[in-house]
C-alpha cells in the first residue's frame, strides 16, 4: 500500500482493520482448549501439499514435547538385572538412563526356538493401575469373558502382558516400558506426573521451579515431552540390537500407550507400523497432564498426528468412550489421506461395542495388522493361547 493511500482516512482505516483482522487470528486469542473440544482433520488434495504440512505439524510436535532439536542418539547402557525363561519366550528386566535422571524402565521378551533378525514392537502400556503389571482381578475377568471381551483367565487378568507374550510367540521382540511414576519408572512420581492439579508455590518462583510452572512451560518441558523422549530412546536402545530387524518396528499402545504410540510415530520414521488403541479421534484428544503440552495441538489435533504414519501401516480400535465415533469422524477422512498417498490398504480401524479396553477383540485385530505388514507368516485367525 503506498504512501499516499495509507495516508488518506480511508486508507488507514483499512489499515487498521487489517492489523485488526492480522490479531484476531492468533491462536492466543482464541477459545481456551478443553476435554470437549472438537479436533477434525481435512486431508491434503496432493501429496505436495501434504508433504508441506506434515512437516510443519510433525516440527509442532517436537517443539511442544521439546524435542526439537533431536536429541542425541548416545550410546545407552542397558542393565539387564534379570531374566524369566518361558517355554517360547523369555523375558529381560531391563533399566537404562534416557537422559542424566531420567530412566526408561521395562520388560524385554524375547522369542524362543527362533533365528532373527526380529521384528520388534515397542509396547507402551497406558494408564491402567500398576502399569505393566496391571491386574484385572479375578472377578472382573469372569465378567469380560462372559461380555466376550476376553477369552481365557490368564491373558484377561493380565492382557497387558498377554499382547507382548502373544506377540513374542509370533516371532516378535517386545519391550513393554514404564510410563513415568509406573511400576519400576519412579524416578519422577505417578501423582506428579499424572494427577497435577494444583501448582507448588515452593517450585513455581524464578529461583526454583518445577514441572507445570511458568518456567517449565516457557522452557518448553513437560511430562509429555520427558516421556517422548523416554519412548525415543526406548527406540534407539531396541535399534541398537543386533537381532533387532531395522524395517520391521512397530509400536502399539492403548489409552495413554495410545497416545504415546501415535506421538512416537509420527515424529520418528523409524517406526514402519502402529497400532494405536482406544485414543484417535476427533473427541477428546487426552485426558492426563502427561498427554498434553504448551503449543502441541493448536490447528490440529490426534487424527493429523495419526495421518503421519501414511504411508506407513495404520491400525486402530475403538470403544464405547470418546472414541466411538471414530467409523464416521476420523476414519474416513483417513482413508482418503491414505488413498491419496496412494496406499488405501494401509490404514483400518474398527469400533468394538466394550468399555474403554485393549481386550481379547482389539488384541486379535492387532495380532492379524502386524501379522500382515510384518510378514510374520501366522495362520489365521490368530489366537491368543
Amino acid at each position: 500500500m503506498s504512501a499516499g493511500v495509507i495516508g488518506s482516512p480511508a486508507g488507514l482505516e483499512a489499515l487498521i482493520a487489517a492489523d485488526a483482522e492480522a490479531a484476531f487470528k492468533d491462536s492466543r486469542l482464541d477459545a481456551l482448549k478443553d476435554l470437549n473440544g472438537y479436533f477434525p482433520f481435512t486431508p491434503a488434495e496432493t501429496p505436495e501439499a501434504w508433504e508441506q504440512r506434515a512437516e510443519y505439524v510433525r516440527r509442532q510436535i517436537q517443539v511442544a514435547a521439546g524435542v526439537w532439536p533431536e536429541p542425541e542418539n548416545t550410546k545407552i547402557n542397558a542393565t539387564i538385572h534379570g531374566k524369566v525363561d518361558r517355554d517360547e519366550y523369555t523375558v529381560e528386566k531391563v533399566f537404562f538412563e534416557s537422559s542424566p535422571g531420567l530412566y526408561v524402565t521395562g520388560n524385554l521378551y524375547r522369542p524362543k526356538g527362533k533365528s532373527g533378525p526380529f521384528p520388534m514392537v515397542l509396547s507402551p502400556h497406558g494408564h491402567f493401575a500398576e502399569g505393566r503389571f496391571y491386574d484385572s482381578g479375578a472377578q472382573k475377568v469372569q465378567a469380560d469373558i462372559k461380555a466376550g471381551a476376553e477369552k481365557h483367565e490368564v491373558g484377561g487378568r493380565y492382557p497387558l502382558q498377554a499382547r507382548c507374550v502373544e506377540l513374542a510367540r509370533m516371532g516378535c521382540m517386545v519391550f513393554h516400558y514404564d510410563m513415568l511414576g509406573y511400576a519400576d519408572g519412579f524416578c519422577l512420581s505417578y501423582d506428579l506426573i499424572h494427577r497435577f492439579a494444583k501448582q507448588r508455590p515452593d517450585m513455581s518462583s524464578e529461583k526454583n521451579w518445577g514441572l507445570f510452572s511458568a518456567q517449565s512451560e516457557l522452557r518448553l518441558i513437560s511430562a509429555l515431552g520427558l516421556q517422548t523422549l523416554n519412548s525415543i530412546r526406548a527406540l534407539d536402545w531396541v535399534c541398537s540390537l543386533a537381532e533387532v530387524d531395522q524395517k520391521r518396528i512397530g509400536i502399539t499402545g492403548a489409552s495413554g500407550g495410545g497416545t504415546q504410540t501415535f506421538i512416537l510415530a509420527a515424529i520418528d520414521q523409524r517406526i514402519t507400523a502402529a497400532f494405536p488403541a482406544v485414543m484417535v479421534s476427533t473427541a477428546m484428544q487426552g485426558g492426563c497432564t502427561c498427554e498434553n503440552a504448551t503449543y502441541l495441538r493448536i490447528g490440529t489435533g490426534n487424527i493429523e498426528f495419526a495421518a503421519l504414519l501414511a504411508p506407513r501401516p495404520l491400525g486402530m480400535t475403538a470403544a464405547d468412550d470418546w472414541t466411538k465415533e471414530i467409523e464416521s469422524k476420523g476414519l474416513p477422512e483417513l482413508k482418503q489421506h491414505f488413498k491419496m498417498l496412494g496406499v488405501p490398504e494401509n490404514v483400518i480401524g474398527k469400533y468394538y461395542p466394550f468399555p474403554h479396553n485393549y481386550n481379547y477383540v482389539s488384541r486379535t485385530m492387532m495380532y492379524e495388522f502386524f501379522n500382515q505388514h510384518f510378514e510374520l507368516g501366522q495362520s489365521s485367525p490368530i489366537v491368543e493361547a
